[in-house]
């Protein structure tokens, strides 16, 4: 084992891990109103249909330390074969059971299995790679990612046309994973890179405060990017577009600039990580603000499509940049408090953009303040930051 040496199987593997958070949320898009209509019987069913897809996210934001910690503890391969299975039976339960307590249950082991293999995914991209091959992968791992949230859109939607709970057989694809995940990884020879480490920070004691740096720098930055994503949709409605083909054609116009970006990131990737920010909150802070100052619908998705560039590079900059600043013999923690960052960024982006939208009187006004926010942060990172992470 200790003679292993990572390449294309191994990426590859990892690449369809990082696919699973996503299949989270975009696999039942297009179920929403469905589960609505066939639980229309239960109190506050409007409120509790849209938390089917948010359970997961708060389940890793809550429970991804713990999962890093075990990772170091236990090692990598064994828990990502436990808990893809995890996800794979989480995901697929409501498929057997049409009960809404079983939707829920079923969805609350799923996000536990993707506190775990979300960590684990990343900590192994660490493990195994050197910061170069990182880059080329995350770069893969943006343009596959957008690729395949297009067409598992198509298939969930194509599913949902059968029965409200067709599209959950989507997620039995964990299984595929879990079949890769056994023949393909490897324990990494954890013990040298420990060496290395202690070499390093000399003490080897568990650095807490620089952990929660990563974690709080994530959920800004995660926050941020969340803007668009949860938002873009009801941007266009306050246009007047109101036709759920023409949002998604729009909305897929722009997300073309999403594997272009994961290209831009490829060509930045040996930049500091501050350049890299720089960019990212650029391309961002512009194509907020293009979005919240335009006119016509035409311009709404050029600015759309420049924020999707910086989207494309958000991700992969964001891993990079924590598997960096981890050290080695606590990558597992490490991972663990960037993905926790990153899902509880999710989660209060919305809450935030609605406390700027009552402040501003509307979206397209809490677009423009958002985008003032990244311009800042960019100018912040080229000029003045010195440090390793945007709040350092």
């Amino acid at each position: 084992m200790e003679n292993q040496k990572a390449g294309t199987p191994q990426a590859l593997v990892i690449i369809a891990i990082s696919l699973l958070p996503m299949m989270a949320i975009v696999a039942l898009m297009s179920v929403i109103p469905a589960i609505v209509q066939n639980f229309k019987a239960i109190p506050n069913i409007m409120t509790l249909a849209p938390m089917v897809v948010s359970a997961p996210g708060l389940c890793v934001a809550l429970l991804s330390p713990f999962a890093g910690y075990l990772t170091d503890k236990l090692g990598r391969r064994k828990l990502l074969l436990i808990f893809t299975i995890f996800y794979g039976f989480g995901g697929i339960l409501p498929f057997f059971f049409h009960d809404f307590n079983a939707l829920m249950g079923g969805r609350l082991l799923l996000g536990i299995g993707e506190a775990f293999i979300l960590t684990i995914g990343n900590t192994l991209l660490g493990d195994y790679f050197g910061e170069k091959d990182r880059a080329k992968w995350l770069m893969w791992q943006s343009i596959v990612g957008s690729g395949c949230g297009t067409l598992l859109l198509s298939l969930s939607g194509y599913l949902s046309t059968m029965g409200w709970y067709y599209p959950f057989l989507v997620y039995s694809l964990a299984f595929l994973i879990t079949g890769g995940a056994y023949f393909f990884i490897f324990e990494p020879n954890r013990k040298t890179q420990e060496q290395i480490q202690a070499e390093r920070i000399g003490d080897g004691k568990f650095p807490l405060t620089m952990m929660f740096g990563i974690a709080m720098t994530t959920l800004i930055a995660a926050s941020l990017y969340f803007v668009y994503t949860l938002h873009f949709s009801l941007v266009l409605d306050s246009l007047g577009i109101k036709d759920r083909q023409q949002i998604g054609n729009y909305s897929a116009i722009a997300s073309i600039a999403v594997p272009i970006g994961g290209l831009l990131y490829r060509l930045v990737s040996s930049k500091s990580s501050q350049f890299q920010f720089a960019c990212l909150f650029g391309l961002i802070g512009l194509g907020l603000i293009g979005i919240g100052s335009a006119l016509n619908i035409q311009t709404v998705v050029a600015a759309a499509w420049v924020q999707q560039l910086g989207g494309g590079m958000a991700i992969p900059i964001l891993i990079a940049w924590g598997l960096k600043n981890v050290p080695a013999e606590f990558r597992g923690r490490g991972m663990g408090f960037w993905t926790s960052g990153f899902f509880l960024g999710q989660f209060i982006s919305p809450l935030i953009v609605s406390a700027v939208r009552n402040l501003t009187g509307n979206l397209l006004s809490a677009f423009i303040v958002f985008g003032f926010v990244c311009l800042i942060l960019a100018v912040y990172n080229l000029f003045l930051n010195k440090k390793e992470g945007i709040i350092s």
